[in-house]
């Protein structure tokens, strides 16, 4: 008599949440017994990016003014939080070839444990971009009801794009290489150092095909300006999200029993 591996739509969520957050609690808990480097990293990174910009911006654009700082730290921080967890979650399959080996778990957990790991440095992050962006004059407004809408989306948004790329990646182990420049081309059209205004209008509409664009430009609609964020555009995130999510369950569900194969050809 043969049985079956249990999957995810026999098994019960509930056994596999508390591992996504017992190891989340244990990845944080040993980056900080090991080094404090890592979070102090966490922060260093957008910043030193935001300090690049800003120079860029006051060396070539002439625009070296607190706003135009204000402006670059909110993308910065944005994009950290999907950049960060897009590192750790993409290679988080094939890094536990290992444990896979010995036991059975369902592949989307991993990369599930790493963004959920990125996402409570984000909070942290997220506290200090709060005391910086009203010290520089920007105090809180009512849109900010919106904010916690829009952790959602840019969660799902991580969700939907490191979800597949984590559970590719076993199948095509040279992509990793390419991940990083992907994402520093992604960051360079994101609008992290510069504003939709500035796009010609004939070239909106596909800037706007981008979630991360979307993202940042209500972030700093919301904390910047204190106005609410476009809805259309942040249906079109949602709309898109599902889609994605859609995908990684259909292809989770058909390459989850093979992947550990594949890992180690």
């Amino acid at each position: 008599m043969t049985h079956s591996r249990p999957t995810l739509s026999t098994m019960g969520w509930l056994r596999y949440w508390d591992i996504i957050v017992y190891r989340t609690y244990a990845e944080l808990k040993a980056e900080a017994q090991l080094s404090y480097m890592g979070y102090v990293w966490w922060i260093l990174e957008p910043l030193l990016n935001t300090i690049l910009f800003y120079v860029l911006l006051a060396a070539i654009l002439e625009q070296s003014t607190v706003g135009a700082i204000s402006f670059l730290v909110v993308g910065a921080v944005t994009w950290q939080w999907f950049n960060a967890s897009m590192m750790s979650g993409a290679n988080s399959v094939v890094e536990a070839s290992g444990m896979l080996r010995q036991i059975y778990l369902p592949k989307m957990v991993l990369p599930l444990i790493s963004i959920f790991t990125s996402s409570w440095k984000f909070l942290f992050l997220f506290v200090l971009l709060l005391a910086f962006v009203w010290a520089t004059g920007h105090p809180p407004a009512l849109a900010y009801v919106a904010l916690p809408l829009l952790f959602l989306l840019e969660f799902m948004v991580i969700v939907a794009f490191t979800l597949p790329l984590a559970l590719i990646m076993p199948y095509f182990p040279d992509a990793r290489v390419a991940i990083d420049a992907v994402l520093r081309s992604v960051m360079l059209v994101s609008g992290i150092f510069f504003s939709v205004s500035s796009v010609p209008a004939a070239y909106q509409l596909y800037f706007h095909l981008n979630p991360l664009a979307d993202l940042i430009e209500a972030y700093r609609a919301v904390l910047i300006d204190g106005t609410w964020p476009r809805w259309d555009l942040m249906a079109y995130v949602a709309g898109l999200c599902a889609i994605g999510w859609i995908f990684t369950i259909w292809f989770h569900n058909r390459v989850d029993r093979s992947m550990v194969k594949a890992i180690h050809r």
